[in-house]
This record gives C-alpha cells, structure tokens and sequence, in this order.
C-alpha cells in the first residue's frame, strides 16, 4: 500500500500526520509513505530526518482580508500577494499531478492548510481517492472546497458541530497528537524548572510563535502572579528579550521560568502546570485535553483566525475551559481568574474532567484503521473485477 500523506505551513498540520504515519506503520507492514509539503516550509527539514520520503510542490496562500485594519483602506500589498500567490498555487496542481503520475499512490491524506488544494484538485483530476482531516470546528477554505470529492472526513470535534456536512462521509477521529506528550514527569520537572513542590504553578503557553497580546496583558501583573505562585511562561521568540528584562526587577523572579520555545520539556512543564493559559490552537486544546489540564482560553479574534473562537466556544459550550475574550481582556480582568480559579479546587476538578472527555486516545488509530480498511477493500474489488474478465477455460 503507497499512502501521500500531504501536510505543511506549521507544525500544527505536521504533527498529527506523522502521528497518523506512525500508526500506519504499525499496523500495515507493507506500507510506503510519501510526504509533500510546500517548498520553503519547515517540513522540508522535519520530514526527512523521520526517514520519510520528502517531496515539494509549490503553493500560495489566499488571504481573504483586503483591507489595512488601521486605515480602513483597500491594502495594494495583500492583493499583490493574493495574486502572486494564485500563480503559485496553479504551478502547484501541475507539481501534483506530475508526483500523483509518477508515485500512483493508492491514498492520499490530506491534513488541510494551503498546501493540500492543488493535491486534492491534482487528485480529482487524476480521480485518486483522498481523504481529508479537519481540525477546526470552522473547515478552513482548502477543506471547504475538497470536501465534497473527499472518501471520508475525519474531524477533531463531535459531529454535531458540523451541521453542513455529509453525515455519511464524516468519522469523529479526534486530533492525533504525538504520544510522547504523555509521558511527562512530575519530580523531572521540579528539577528542570527549579520550582517548589508546595506552590502553584501557572503554564502561560501562546504557541510556537508565542502571543504577543497574552505576553503583554499577563506581565502587567507579573509581580502579583509571583507574590501568590509560580510561573512558566513560554514567550515565543520575538518577545523573549524584553520579557526577561522585566522579569529581573521582580522581587520573586526565581518563580519564573521564561522559555522562548519548549521542545521535549514541553511534556514536563504540562504535568505541574495547575492551569494554562492558552490560545485555542486545536493541538494545544488536545493536549491540555489529553492531560486534563484546566485551561484558560483567549482566542485569536479576527477574520482570518475565526475557527479559534469557534473551538473555543465549543469546549467552552460543555464547561470545559474558561473563555476570556481579548478584545475586552484587561491585566486585572485575567488576574482576578486565574486567581479565582486557582482558588478553587472544585471548579478545576470538574475543568478536568468536562476537557477530558475532548479527547480521543485513539485518533491516530482510528484514521490509520479508515486508510487500510479502504485500500483492503478497493484491492479486493479489483481482484474480484479482473477475475470476471478472465476467460473460462473450456474443458475437453
């Protein structure tokens, strides 16, 4: 069985599919996995030191914002973009088609983003069945328009969110995340952050480019979050420098632990957090879900990031986080939460369980079982078929 996967733009698209390889691995030793990505992505790198065959094709993203927010004018730049970007995106289904010709793949698994359109175009017009994956509660634009021609769509949320879509194609996966993020330790941490057992600890994660609202907001009362607990605070590159020199002049700076980016710590940090305070960034809502992690939540807010409130909203529906809303959101307003909910053991407790039940140990899984039981039936039909057109041989 050959199986493309296809995924890039972020991590976020990466990480759940080579989850999904990794099951397909396991279960199907006959199994041969190609990879494309956009050129110029971080999966260019990522992807072949998993030993995996890495192809590129070239693709654009569609900015569907034309106006410069601050002077309400139509934006030259972004339709400039747009427009190179649509170029790109046309050489892409061409890059496709010459890969979908030249490996005759039996599946291809689209995990969404910018990167997946002219794959899945390149895939109707060579009719290759793919099947799709959407993370979101709001399909982005590349789902919307490969979602009809799609085998099956796997999605990280209850079915019920998705009222638009054929019921019959829909399978509820849940977000494949990477198993290693489970097997934090407790006492490791203590000694790798060098924080005490007998304070409460406050995870500030805003992603890998970290959240430059959240940063600014949460360290106006970094003095009051260090008088009461302690913090680890994952700042994202571009604010780190400024973030550590405030930091010095607070009198319990050994309480924070500044990081611009955790890798395999990440999975430490998680398991003493008492609370975190997120985006809603799907994997990070798995993850937080997976480990039972009470959480609050401040979406991205905007047109172009509008599956972040809708994600929110949906845990948000079932009392699993607490949603503050950044256009309203004040340093007092967010400290006065999290203190109130640090407060209160009860509260986090139900938190814990209500965000737990988002969660799907299985996902990878269940979309590995999806591809093989498709490809078993497919070859089991061709067979069938080309038995039917053998002729019979006659008997003497």
């Amino acid at each position: 069985m050959k199986v493309i996967v296809v995924a890039g733009g972020s991590g976020g698209h990466i990480t759940p599919v080579l989850a999904v390889v990794s099951e397909l691995k396991s279960k199907y030793q006959k199994v041969e996995i190609v990879f494309i990505g956009s050129k110029g992505g971080i999966e260019g790198k990522l992807i072949p030191e998993k030993g995996i065959k890495a192809l590129t094709i070239s693709s654009g993203k569609f900015r569907r914002y034309h106006r410069n927010t601050l002077l309400n004018v139509i934006d030259p730049t972004t339709i400039f973009k747009n427009a190179r970007d649509f170029l790109r995106f046309i050489a892409g289904i061409f890059d496709s088609l010459k890969i979908l010709k030249e490996e005759e793949p039996d599946i291809v698994f689209l995990k969404g983003g910018y990167v997946s359109l002219p794959v899945g175009i390149a895939c109707r017009i060579k009719r290759c069945p793919y099947f799709t994956h959407e993370s979101d509660v709001i399909p982005g634009l590349a789902n919307k328009i490969l979602l009809k021609k799609a085998k099956k769509i796997f999605v990280s949320h209850p079915l019920g969110n998705f009222p638009d879509i054929n019921k019959e194609k829909l399978v509820y996966s849940g977000n494949p995340i990477r198993k290693d993020i489970l097997e934090g330790d407790k006492k490791r941490a203590y000694e790798l952050f060098e924080l005490k057992k007998d304070l409460k600890t406050i995870l500030v994660l805003g992603g890998s480019q970290g959240a430059r609202k959240i940063n600014e907001i949460f360290s106006e009362k970094l003095n009051s979050y260090l008088e009461k607990y302690q913090v680890i605070h994952i700042s994202g590159d571009f604010d780190y420098d400024w973030l550590e020199y405030k930091s010095k002049s607070s009198p319990n700076k050994e309480r924070y632990k500044l990081a611009g980016f955790l890798t395999s710590e990440l999975k430490d940090a998680y398991q003493i957090a008492d609370i975190v305070i997120t985006r809603a960034g799907v994997n990070v809502l798995t993850e937080i879900a997976a480990l039972k992690k009470p959480a609050l939540v401040i979406p991205l807010e905007s047109s172009a990031n509008d599956h972040q409130l809708a994600n929110a909203k949906a845990y948000s529906r079932e009392g699993a986080v607490y949603v503050m809303l950044q256009n309203h959101l004040t340093s007092e307003k967010l400290f006065s939460q999290v203190d109130r909910l640090l407060d209160d053991p009860e509260e986090l407790s139900f938190m814990s369980e209500k965000i737990n039940k988002f969660y799907k140990p299985d996902a990878a899984g269940i979309i590995a079982d999806s591809l093989i039981s498709f490809y078993k039936d497919s070859a089991r039909e061709r067979e069938e078929a080309s038995a039917k057109k053998k002729p019979k041989n006659k008997q003497d």
